[in-house]
């Protein structure tokens, strides 16, 4: 699998709260590179900015932003994947519903493949 070279220095800015809704086939109709090149919604509320790998697959790099006081797709499932998921935040915090524990800016996680995990909810900034 090829990589794309791409850094920034900024945050990318996130699409307004309430934004009109992004498929993933939307964003990756205009780009040249056939990866997506703007944030897509994965959930109501839930956005997703493709950097690196496949987005189709589940080995890629994102950010997710979660609009302020955003619940995960269903508030009551529980998550799980097949593969590692790395997540750190750089602006706002998340709540895990069912564990009930929460991690704010600078928190740093690790979910092993088969690891239960969420329901999430947003925190007030997002």
């Amino acid at each position: 699998m090829s990589f794309l070279q791409q850094e920034f220095c900024d945050r990318p800015a996130h699409p307004p709260i309430g934004g009109a809704p992004v498929s993933l086939a939307e964003a990756t109709a205009a780009s040249p590179t056939g990866q997506p090149q703007q944030w897509c919604t994965i959930g109501p509320g839930i956005w997703e900015l493709f950097l690196n790998g496949i987005a189709t697959s589940d080995n890629k790099a994102v950010l997710q932003w979660y609009e302020p006081n955003t619940t995960s797709v269903d508030p009551h499932a529980i998550i799980t994947h097949t593969y590692i998921k790395e997540v750190y935040f750089v602006q706002g915090g998340l709540a895990d519903v069912t564990i009930g524990r929460g991690w704010g800016l600078g928190s740093y996680a690790y979910r092993l493949p088969g690891m239960k995990h969420g329901p999430y909810k947003a925190s007030p900034e997002g």
